[in-house]
C-alpha cells in the first residue's frame, strides 16, 4: 500500500463478506447431490459459477479497499433523501409482495413497474402501465415456458 494512502474501511468489509459468501457457497457445493443425472453440466454449475463470481468480486473489492477505495468517484451529493420517491418504491414492492398470489405475477409485477416509475418521476400512467405489462409478461412466459419454472399466474389463467 502506497504511503498516505488510506484503507477504506466500509469497503473492506464488504468485499470480507462476498468473499466469506463466496467460500460459504463452494462449501455448500458438496451438498448438492448429482447422481441421478445425464446432462454434462449438473446442478454443481450454476452454484459454482456464482460461487466464482463472488469470489472473484470480492477479492476485486478488496484489492480497491487496501489501495485507498475509489478514488475517482464524486463527492456525495448533498440532496437529502426524497421522501416521495422512496415511499413510491416501497410502497410498489410491499403492494407486490401483498398481492402477488392473489392477482398473479404479471399484474403485480406490472404495479410494481408502474410505482418504481412514479418514484423515479415518471408522470405518464399509461404508459409505464404498458410498458411494464410487456416486460413482465416477457418474464413470465420465459420462466415458465422456457425455463419450466412455476410463478403465480393471473386468475383468469393467462399470464
Amino acid at each position: 500500500m502506497a504511503a498516505g494512502r488510506r484503507v477504506d474501511r466500509a469497503t473492506l468489509a464488504i468485499s470480507v463478506a462476498i468473499v466469506l459468501l463466496a467460500l460459504l457457497v463452494f462449501a455448500q457445493l458438496g451438498s448438492i447431490p448429482t447422481d441421478g443425472g445425464y446432462s454434462a453440466v449438473g446442478p454443481r454449475f450454476a452454484p459454482l459459477v456464482v460461487g466464482v463470481g463472488l469470489l472473484a468480486i470480492g477479492l476485486l473489492l478488496l484489492r480497491q479497499a487496501l489501495s485507498g477505495g475509489w478514488r475517482e468517484m464524486p463527492p456525495p451529493p448533498d440532496e437529502p433523501l426524497h421522501a416521495p420517491s422512496f415511499l413510491w418504491i416501497a410502497w410498489g414492492l410491499a403492494l407486490q409482495t401483498a398481492i402477488i398470489g392473489v392477482v398473479g405475477f404479471t399484474i403485480a409485477s406490472t404495479l410494481l413497474f408502474m410505482a418504481v416509475a412514479r418514484g423515479f418521476g415518471s408522470r405518464r400512467l399509461l404508459f409505464d402501465a404498458i410498458v411494464g405489462f410487456v416486460l413482465t409478461a416477457a418474464v413470465f412466459l420465459f420462466f415458465t415456458r422456457v425455463l419450466g419454472l412455476a410463478l403465480p399466474a393471473s386468475p383468469i389463467g393467462i399470464v
